[in-house]
């Protein structure tokens, strides 16, 4: 049985609606396969999908209700329901003020509707201890008669028109105030020389250690490793500037690349060094800087690295370390027919 039609097999004993472009439990680790369902039951919001992390497939279920002091006791009082978790179906349990998520990963199969429900109800029977479900009202102003789910950036919830448009306009406003502040970017960008040096000196002396004298060369190493310089200077850059803007994300690539670039120059010089059996010196360093490029493009295995540098160190203004914030909200009504209405602008970044 494909995804889609799994997924409407499910709403429909849910009780709820199968939204094909749902984006609940998306984000930059997990993605859902072919969107979620969205249901209420025993008034509560519920979410259910297929997900995906890496490699692996599994299945979330989020549950909304009115906010709750009682977190960690509904947490521990979930995890402790007999049968939760088994050896081979490890499930995991996170709860907040007004949501829980329940997440478990299958081998082979897709979970049984049944196996869903019953798991699903047994949850809601336990949150009916620790918070109350919802009341037909905006869950923002508590006033508004509001039966329409709508998704605030993909979660489900109550909000009437006056609040969105008033959380719309709050948002609006700490954007204008966030884009207004000014950036330290002497402090930013000392800093991410500094996190790009010492990023970068890692690289290359771990990878020297690895490599220089065994025979062995790991190019996947030296292509992944971009992205892990990118979050240390991304997080010194852009703690030193105080904000992220357009200026600090063209400097955290710079930067990212000369940090990289930095390491191997390191490796090369120890490479060097030890040909020629002769201890690391700022000859050899200088040398290396010399024949820098002679390095990159030796072979075409050599030549895919360079490349990854360049790709890696340009992606960064869109990872999460290097990302502009989003403030505004998106909102999207819920039709009974699977489809959203999206009710106000969309979301902008600072």
């Amino acid at each position: 049985m494909n995804v889609p039609t799994y997924l409407a097999q499910l709403a429909q004993q849910v009780g709820g609606v199968y939204v094909p472009k749902c984006t609940t439990f998306k984000d930059d680790a997990t993605s859902n396969q072919n969107g979620a369902i969205i249901a209420t039951r025993k008034g509560y919001l519920v979410a259910l999908a297929l997900t995906r992390t890496g490699r692996n497939a599994g299945f979330a279920i989020m549950v909304r209700f009115p906010a709750t002091a009682a977190v960690q006791q509904l947490q521990e009082a979930i995890k402790s329901k007999p049968g939760f978790s088994s050896f081979f179906n490890k499930k995991r349990v996170k709860v907040a003020a007004d949501n829980l998520m329940v997440s478990w990963i299958y081998a082979m199969k897709k979970p049984k509707p049944e196996e869903v429900i019953g798991l699903l109800d047994a949850v809601l029977d336990e949150l009916t201890r620790y918070a109350p479900a919802f009341s037909g009202k905006c869950e923002d102003c508590s006033s508004a008669e509001t039966h329409a789910i709508t998704l605030m950036n993909g979660v489900p919830g109550y909000h009437c028109p006056s609040c969105q448009m008033r959380l719309t306009a709050e948002k609006r406003r700490e954007a204008e105030e966030y884009k207004a502040r000014e950036a330290n970017y002497v402090v930013g960008i000392l800093a991410g020389i500094l996190g790009a040096a010492v990023a970068g000196t890692a690289w290359g002396e771990l990878v020297s250690w690895i490599e220089v004298g065994s025979g062995k060369w790991y190019p996947y190493l030296h292509a992944a490793v971009t992205v892990l310089i990118g979050m240390v200077v991304c997080w010194a850059l852009f703690k030193g500037m105080g904000k992220r803007d357009r200026a600090g994300q063209v400097t955290a690539v710079l930067l990212t690349l000369a940090g990289k670039w930095w390491g191997d120059v390191l490796y090369y010089s120890h490479l060097a060094a030890h040909v020629r059996g002769i201890p690391l010196t700022g000859s050899l360093i200088a040398d290396s800087l010399k024949t820098f490029f002679a390095y990159k493009f030796a072979s075409g295995v050599h030549i895919v690295v360079f490349l990854c540098d360049l790709g890696f160190s340009a992606i960064v203004p869109r990872t999460p370390w290097g990302r502009l914030p989003k403030f505004e909200p998106v909102f999207q009504t819920v039709n009974p027919d699977g489809s959203l209405t999206q009710t106000l602008a969309a979301g902008v970044g600072a």
